[in-house]
């Protein structure tokens, strides 16, 4: 498949059963996998805790074309994130915006419907409940909570998820983050989510995902922005703390105890004070299980924002609970 021919027309061409049974042996390889007892870690907590914050730029940004191994790397190691501008097409962006509709469509029907939904866009695989460390409750749960932050996981819908694993490959990203990570990567069924959101309306949300999934793991996260996003562009991006960290923030008076509160981040705890970068649909954002972000607030916010979210691990330094998937 060559970059142009990421369509719709081509996704409900594709082998349905075919692509729920792919993503479902992804999900097998791991079933009985563990991460390494002790992990040789690219960030290790604490670890140049007293470091002065670099200066200079909030967020290193490289256009696709100049984007290496050795890029991400430095980027990661002295702020924490990297921008790529121009990653993908306006093609691609557009086909995955109307593939996220008809997902969450797809996602949001009743129960007795989704039964009869098996197509590009509703297909989960058999094996997806027993992957889930609890079962049914765990899986039904993360549905509710998806479908109240306009997000369903990328494997509810197989060759939504298999395109973008190829469209990904054909980028040039897997060998990129197997790189980063020194080894193969693998991703994870909880954290590969497609995504469609509304006004933000809550100020909380600051976090780190280290704070819930765990800091003795290798991790890269690839946010796409689908839509022009962030800044004063009236479609919530993100907002960030510009900074390598090396351990989780306290969660005093935080909305939850792997939260971050807004009076803490902006009271100096850190030696950034938040941004709020504007991204250009088709764009990259690396960070990692470190960073802190949340989805961007304000209170003039008029349009939606889409994005894929893809969390990326080393094929041995995973965390067991988020569901590893192979690649």
């Amino acid at each position: 498949m060559s970059v142009i021919e990421l369509t719709i027309e081509c996704l409900e061409a594709r082998d349905i059963e075919a692509d729920s049974a792919s993503i479902a042996q992804r999900m097998e390889a791991f079933r009985h996998v563990m991460p390494a007892t002790s992990p040789t870690l690219i960030v290790r907590e604490n670890e140049n805790e007293n470091e002065a914050a670099p200066t200079g730029q909030d967020i290193p940004e490289v256009d696709a074309v100049e984007l290496t191994a050795a890029t991400l790397r430095s980027a990661m190691a002295s702020h924490g994130a990297l921008i790529v501008r121009n990653m993908f097409s306006s093609a691609e962006t557009g086909t995955i915006i109307e593939a996220i509709d008809r997902v969450l469509e797809a996602c949001a029907s009743p129960r007795e419907v989704r039964k009869k939904l098996a197509g590009t866009y509703f297909n989960p695989p058999g094996n997806l409940v027993s992957m889930m460390p609890n079962k049914v409750q765990e899986l039904g749960s993360l549905r509710m909570f998806n479908s109240a932050s306009g997000a369903a996981m990328c494997v509810e819908a197989p060759s939504v998820a298999e395109a973008l694993l190829k469209m990904y490959e054909v980028h040039g990203l897997k060998e990129l983050i197997a790189a980063y990570l020194g080894e193969a990567p693998c991703l994870s069924v909880k954290k590969w989510v497609l995504r469609r959101n509304s006004v933000t309306r809550d100020p909380s949300g600051w976090h780190q995902d280290g704070a819930f999934m765990g800091t003795a793991i290798n991790s890269i996260n690839l946010w796409i922005p689908l839509t022009k996003c962030g800044g004063d562009t009236g479609a919530p991006g993100m907002d960030v703390v510009p900074q390598r960290l090396h351990k989780i923030a306290s969660a005093d008076g935080a909305t939850f105890d792997w939260s971050i509160s807004d009076e803490l981040v902006r009271a100096g705890t850190f030696a950034r004070l938040p941004v709020a970068p504007v991204f250009n649909a088709g764009d990259a954002f690396f960070f990692d299980h470190f960073y802190v972000h949340r989805t961007q607030y304000r209170d003039d916010f008029t349009r939606l924002r889409y994005a894929v979210e893809t969390w990326f691990f080393g094929a041995t330094t995973f965390p067991k609970e988020q569901v590893p998937v192979a690649w």
